[in-house]
């Protein structure tokens, strides 16, 4: 058997809410952690689980995203870096800081959906 290491995956997910009997569109972004012995079978794995996970949501769609980020660490510990992206894009701080974080929730609960003030 191959060496296995840990990957997270990310995925993305359409889920359709209703909130104080307004409908309301939301997408999330998930990152989980797999133990693999390459990229093909942590995204396998991340596959079937995003499978399971929209499942669950019930309202909840699969977008045409999942990708790995290799973690080059055999034990995770607190401050190990679990994800990372880089957007190769020609804008402005602001407009990058709109146009990836608009509409981001701060917290979403059972009970509540707040979005952020920026």
């Amino acid at each position: 058997m191959a060496k296995q290491s840990w990957y997270s995956v990310r995925s993305a997910f359409r889920v359709d809410l209703t909130h104080n009997g307004k409908a309301r569109r939301a997408f999330e972004e998930r990152v989980v952690l797999f133990r693999a012995a390459s990229f093909d079978e942590a995204l396998a794995k991340g596959e079937a689980e995003t499978k399971r996970y929209a499942a669950f949501l019930q309202t909840g769609t699969l977008l045409d995203h999942i990708v790995a980020y290799h973690i080059h660490d055999d034990e995770l510990v607190e401050g190990d870096e679990v994800w990372s992206c880089m957007r190769g894009l020609e804008t402005t701080d602001e407009e990058f800081m709109r146009r990836i974080y608009e509409g981001e929730f701060v917290s979403v609960s059972n009970t509540s959906l707040q979005t952020t003030d920026a």
